[in-house]
């Protein structure tokens, strides 16, 4: 036995090798060892794993052709069975656990890359929506401010005027980028807007309204009906005057929005449960 590993002693090393880099594989798979998990990382331990595979199975190859030659006796009738025996279970049985060893690591490293994937992928989704809203509900509190504060300036020049209201306001519209432009009174009743006649008017929530009754900074309405951004804003030189403005969002980034929030909470939901079990 001694002579057979001592004969074998180079097999045997590449063996050990490539079992060892096998299990740092896989290790590095699951975060667990000393090399940093990445995507680089990954690449060139697979590819070592590939190139020790490859040469430990060209020199089991190449050590069985050689240890049949040797053996078979002077006249070619027989081999010695017991050498070519204990050298054939000796190179089968690590070429099949590698084996195995390998199918469990490449299925494990899988599914550790598409959940990652999935994970990035959902959140991204998610947060590109949600900031987009986040985006257009801070724009329009500073478009309130600017519309404001030119509504303020020009209160002689539009002296109640219907005509010059209406012509003043869609100019704001238009330069500010946003949907509706609305003056109204303190109970909520439209004086002045940018609407058509046929367009109906949705009234901002009473809570908001109350919240700048005393209060000349804007206010940003974020319990709007769906799929609009909304802000209100007392007007300094008019008496219970008050601006309110509206931005319609994306409906379909509404729609990515509530859809990406639902697909985090059951993908969560179910990477839970699996480790559970």
């Amino acid at each position: 036995m001694y002579e057979f590993i001592k004969k074998n002693i180079y097999l045997i090393i590449l063996f050990i090798i490539t079992l060892s880099i096998g299990f740092l594989t896989f290790l590095t798979f699951i975060d667990k060892g000393f090399i940093e998990l990445s995507d680089q990382n990954l690449q060139i331990l697979l590819l070592l794993n590939l190139v020790l595979l490859i040469a430990l199975f060209i020199f089991i190859f190449v050590e069985i052709k050689s240890a049949i030659k040797n053996d078979i006796d002077k006249d070619g009738l027989k081999s010695n069975k017991k050498y070519i025996t204990y050298f054939g279970l000796f190179t089968l049985i690590p070429s099949v656990l590698i084996s195995i060893f390998s199918l469990f690591l490449f299925s494990f490293a899988l599914e550790k890359y598409f959940d990652k994937k999935v994970t990035t992928v959902v959140n991204n989704s998610y947060e590109l929506a949600r900031n987009y809203v986040e985006e257009i509900r801070n724009k329009i509190q500073s478009d309130i401010v600017l519309i404001a504060f030119d509504t303020n300036k020009s209160k002689k020049f539009l002296n109640d005027n219907q005509n010059e209201y209406k012509r003043f306001l869609n100019t704001q519209k238009l330069i500010r980028d946003v949907d509706e432009v609305h003056i109204i009174d303190i109970n909520k009743k439209l004086l002045f807007s940018t609407l058509n006649d046929d367009q109906p008017y949705v009234p901002p929530v009473d809570r908001a309204l109350n919240l700048v009754l005393d209060d000349d900074r804007p206010l940003k309405i974020i319990n709007a009906p769906e799929n609009i951004s909304a802000a209100i804003m007392r007007l300094q030189n008019f008496e219970d005057r008050f601006l309110y403005v509206v931005k319609y969002l994306d409906k379909d980034i509404s729609r990515y929005l509530t859809e990406s929030e639902e697909a985090i909470n059951f993908y969560y939901t179910v990477e839970e449960k699996k480790h559970w079990y």
